[in-house]
């Protein structure tokens, strides 16, 4: 409800795209955070976390291993239906794509540049920066190659799935450590979450209704997962 009545109601939406913004690195860390390698470091601190309610040494590595390999294929399964299923059938174009087409007056040929593959997409957007620079002088460099690589359909989106949907599973770990000290700390993952989907918002590449929609999406289904014993266990031993 939070990033609800942030992303719905502050002036986030494309707060982190210009050169003279103070935001603009800030932002773009943050929803590097939850992308392909960020993704990647945040499973590693999570199956990590998942060890420290156990001594020996054999108990953690094997919690470890086991964490990574159920988180990893979970989040891997969820992001490929969302990219190959749920997208498209929303069909939902980018607002950083509106905004390229829309400085170049040629918002009427998104319906059809959709129609090409991901990779014909990328080309026409980098083609249509490259020729028309002086209209995009004022965003800063890193935000337009991401705008270019992020080619796809926007609703809903998938960093802020990702992130909730982790910081979710991290949070159960911490919650439940057996050092109490550890307890208190379980909203901090949640924190880095809320602040990822606010950043898909203010580089450009989602609408609020896309990261609120993921962000619920991610909670969801992780908390199901955690939910039910035989799927929780895929994460964790019980202690004994």
């Amino acid at each position: 409800m939070l990033l609800l009545l942030m992303v719905g109601n502050l002036p986030v939406s494309f707060a982190a795209v210009f050169k003279e913004s103070i935001w603009v690195d800030v932002g773009f860390i943050l929803t590097e955070s939850a992308g392909k390698y960020g993704t990647a470091a945040i499973i590693i601190i999570t199956s990590c976390c998942y060890t420290i309610r156990f001594e020996s040494k054999r108990m953690k590595l094997h919690t470890f291993i086991k964490s990574f390999v159920a988180v990893s294929l979970f989040i891997g399964a969820l992001a490929f239906v969302n990219e190959y299923l749920t997208k498209p059938l929303s069909k939902e174009v980018r607002p950083s794509h509106y905004y390229i087409t829309n400085q170049l007056g040629v918002s009427h040929q998104l319906d059809s540049v959709y129609l090409l593959t991901k990779t014909q997409r990328k080309h026409y957007f980098d083609q249509l920066i490259q020729n028309n620079e002086t209209y995009f002088s004022n965003i800063d460099i890193k935000v337009l190659h991401h705008w270019i690589e992020e080619a796809g359909y926007s609703f809903p989106s998938g960093h802020s799935f990702n992130a909730y949907l982790l910081a979710t599973i991290m949070a159960f770990s911490i919650f439940n450590a057996t050092n109490k000290k550890w307890n208190r700390y379980f909203w901090i993952p949640f924190l880095w979450a809320f602040i990822v989907a606010l950043s898909r918002v203010a580089i450009g590449v989602h609408n609020p209704l896309d990261v609120v929609v993921g962000a619920l999406a991610g909670f969801a289904i992780s908390a199901v997962f955690i939910y039910f014993d035989t799927t929780r266990k895929l994460l964790i031993h019980k202690k004994e």
